[in-house]
């Protein structure tokens, strides 16, 4: 076949096709009156039974939790501060870090779980300052630790969470006041060799126990996923009824 001869067949193949376009398409089947709203309304319902799947799922994780560590850290309390129920079945180690935004959060989760739980639950804090993300956490940390001296911890560590945005060289004498702590032997503490002492501690029983984040939390020795208030809770309740 000639280039001519194929050029002239496809030109009127092409047309037939433009002739018979109208026709085809007046000959497929058109949907019933009112379909496209019912497929519309389909498609909204399905997309909120998919969204109302995915709360679910977070749901069961924030209670469950997800599949996760289950060793036994054996950390030991040492002189660490402590609160809560003194012979309390279930202990919360917390390794925490005072500019840490998550590890904020934790402690209001726990201080929340601890007035729920005041005969159960004790709670034994442990400083793990990062300090490559967070510059002023070991000042922080030496703070917290130089007002545990002056039977305090407990005032300022609630003042410095409160703070950890804002936190500076300068700050710590004003909340060390504010916690009604005597500023002459608070400075003098938080100086100290003792207290860089107790601090690299806690450094040390972080780093045994594995703990590469902030907040880094053990129930009776175990791992917790997350620092959320159902998961901690529903950890909680397993634990006091075992």
């Amino acid at each position: 076949m000639t280039i001519q001869a194929w050029s002239r067949r496809a030109w009127l193949a092409a047309g037939a096709a433009l002739v018979l376009w109208p026709a085809l398409a007046l000959a497929q089947p058109r949907p019933a009156p009112g379909a496209d709203a019912r497929l519309a309304a389909l498609e909204r319902e399905f997309s909120e039974l998919r969204s109302e799947l995915s709360a679910l799922r977070e749901r069961l994780d924030a209670i469950a939790g997800p599949a996760g560590d289950n060793r036994i850290v054996r950390i030991s309390a040492g002189n660490s501060p402590a609160q809560g129920a003194s012979g309390g079945a279930v202990t919360l180690m917390f390794f925490g870090d005072y500019q840490s935004v998550y590890s904020a959060r934790a402690h209001y989760t726990i201080k929340r779980l601890l007035e729920e739980y005041p005969n159960v639950l004790k709670v034994v804090y442990k400083h793990y300052p990062l300090v490559t993300l967070h510059p002023q956490a070991s000042e922080a940390a030496l703070a917290a630790i130089a007002a545990e001296k002056q039977g305090k911890f407990w005032e300022l560590n609630e003042l410095l969470y409160q703070n950890g945005r804002r936190l500076d060289s300068g700050l710590y004498a004003s909340l060390a006041e504010q916690a009604g702590l005597n500023l002459a032997q608070f400075e003098r503490d938080r100086r100290a060799v003792g207290t860089l002492e107790r601090l690299s501690e806690d450094e040390a029983a972080a780093s045994q126990a594995g703990v590469g984040a902030v907040p880094a939390l053990y129930l009776n020795g175990k791992p917790m996923q997350t620092w959320r208030y159902d998961y901690l809770r529903g950890q909680v309740e397993q634990m006091r009824k075992r």
